[in-house]
């Protein structure tokens, strides 16, 4: 898709839609954005709820819908897993049936997630099963059938990218690199629990550099699901890290210790696997930018600027 192709973004205010969002207006796209707020960006907006509104009049103008918009708490879905299950679907339903009575089918490119694979190890593949193991995951799961049924019944053409746990400038707290970053800028003394996870994590822009590569994309590439992400590392990898930039931006130690009482649910734990991006570097031609200890160094010197100006201190 060239530039000054009309694009509409669900989720324009939320971690990666911000990232998104500004990629897009710099690669010279002309961006919309939809739901219930407009975005900080001041970009033209289509007000509806997209749990209960079918935006025809905004999708019928646009080339590509960059679809987002979703409620990510795991938390959450566990403790509503059929409301948090019904309102993400019928996000995606929403965007769906609009491109459904569009006379043009834009291109839907949906944000799903590597959680599709759950406890699985080893290396796998977009062609590996899926294994839900909360009701967050299920409706990605559901999302991704949607997709493929409309492409099928009504040619509606869509790219799914499932993306390793992404993290960056603008993440929220509830996320474990963006709340230990916070917590070593601002706490005499940093606690956290036994960090033996591992998970695929990727700096946020290699996930929207995805979504601009599935822009760009042919048509030969379309109807297909992704894999988008980083190579496994372990918690206490990204701690020790995160801690070493730290220091030497602060130029101080910062003092850690593990309370053992601290401890994650393990049914919520996805792998280890090995994520492989192959098809994504072959038919995209997306590979990761900005590699892990770059993109810590960027989220680090966020979060620095935030709590070290003057009016925050």
């Amino acid at each position: 898709m060239k530039k000054g192709a009309r694009i509409l973004v669900t989720g324009a205010s939320g971690f990666l839609g911000k990232h998104v969002v500004s990629l897009l207006l710099g690669e010279g796209y002309h961006v919309s954005t939809l739901g219930r707020t407009p975005s900080a960006q001041g970009l033209p907006h289509f007000q509806a709820d997209l749990g209960h509104d079918t935006p025809v009049d905004a999708v019928s103008t646009m080339d590509a819908i960059v679809h987002l918009a979703c409620d990510v708490s795991i938390a959450r879905s566990i403790e509503n897993p059929d409301s948090h299950i019904a309102n993400n679907l019928a996000m995606t339903l929403a965007i769906l049936q609009a491109c459904r009575s569009s006379v043009h089918k834009p291109l839907v490119i949906f944000l799903s997630t590597d959680r599709v694979y759950g406890k699985a190890s080893g290396r796998v593949t977009e062609q590996s099963p899926t294994f839900p193991i909360e009701p967050y995951t299920a409706s990605k799961i559901m999302g991704e059938v949607a997709l493929a049924t409309y492409a099928n019944q009504f040619g509606i053409p869509y790219i799914a990218i499932r993306a390793s746990a992404f993290f960056g400038p603008h993440q929220p707290r509830r996320s474990f690199i963006s709340d230990v970053i916070q917590k070593m800028i601002t706490e005499a003394v940093v606690v956290v629990g036994p960090l033996k996870s591992v998970k695929n994590f990727t700096y946020v822009e290699n996930v929207a550099y995805a979504v601009l590569a599935a822009l760009k994309a042919p048509r030969s590439a379309h109807n297909r699901t992704y894999n988008v992400g980083g190579k496994p590392v372990a918690l206490s990898r990204v701690l020790a890290l995160s801690k070493t930039i730290l220091e030497k931006r602060l130029g101080k130690k910062i003092r850690m210790r593990t309370d053992r009482s601290i401890r994650l649910p393990q049914q919520n734990e996805i792998g280890p696997f090995t994520l492989s991006t192959a098809s994504a570097h072959k038919t995209l031609r997306w590979k990761e930018r900005t590699p892990l200890k770059a993109g810590l160094e960027k989220t680090i010197d966020y979060f620095l600027e935030i709590f070290l100006t003057p009016e925050n201190q």
